[in-house]
């Protein structure tokens, strides 16, 4: 056996699990349930048992007494509430397979080896893959990565380089020698309701409610509290208490 086992398929077709377990279950589901929603005949099936595994090495599900559920990290992807959110756990999600973050080690800042050399290279130790597990570890290895964003920088699959963030909140003011450039949030002017249709309202907290789900429409309690936390923090740092000192 390898000591960096890897996933028989890749990640989007992981994170459709996650998918089938939030939408037709509501984040939580039998294994028979889950087995029915990814049309599969049975829970003995081989090709369903390596898919859920697949899921579970990626860390977007989990199991327990008989009922599987979304993690915190499969909720970002699906479900995020701010806009790095499922950037950031598709990168962190492809880390989290051992021979994955193994190759993201090895070969982090330089040149990745041509397909031919990555199977002779995982054939030997400390990889060790069994022969059959070569070829199709190099597909998923690719394949995740591409999808996790890390050959977004190059434009190609030379090499892995964790994929960027955007700024949760940006400005759009423009920098003129007498508008210096702005800090990541502007208190809001006074207004009596303004061109925008916003009233006013820091364009901060207008991102944040545009994403609330329709009224009476169903929300996880961890998407919820995350949503929450964040507006929070962003009214904290917008309206800051008067110093007392």
């Amino acid at each position: 056996m390898s000591g960096f086992p890897s996933p028989y398929f890749d990640l989007d077709a992981s994170i459709k699990v996650a998918e089938a377990v939030h939408t037709r279950g509501g984040g939580s589901c039998t294994a028979d349930q889950l087995a029915a929603w990814l049309d599969y005949k049975s829970v003995r099936s081989g090709t369903y048992l390596t898919r859920v595994a697949a899921a579970r090495q990626f860390g977007l599900v989990e199991s327990a007494s008989g009922r599987f559920s979304v993690t915190d990290r499969g909720m970002a992807i699906i479900a995020p509430v701010m806009p790095d959110d499922a950037a950031n756990a598709k990168a962190d999600a492809f880390l989290s397979v051992p021979l994955f973050a193994k190759l993201y080690e090895q070969f982090r800042g330089k040149q990745l080896p041509p397909e031919v050399g990555l199977k002779n290279l995982i054939k030997s130790p400390p990889f060790s893959l069994l022969p059959d597990r070569v070829d199709p570890s190099v597909r998923t290895f690719y394949n995740s990565a591409t999808q996790a964003g890390y050959f977004s920088t190059t434009g190609d699959k030379s090499r892995l380089i964790r994929p960027g963030t955007t700024p949760t909140i940006t400005t759009t003011a423009a920098d003129t020698p007498n508008n210096p450039p702005p800090t990541a949030f502007e208190k809001p002017k006074p207004s009596g309701g303004g061109s925008d249709g916003t009233g006013g309202v820091h364009s901060a907290i207008v991102g944040l409610l545009r994403e609330l789900p329709p009224p009476g429409a169903q929300w996880p309690a961890q998407k919820k509290q995350r949503f929450l936390s964040a507006f929070q923090a962003t009214i904290d740092f917008i309206y800051p208490e008067e110093d007392q000192s």
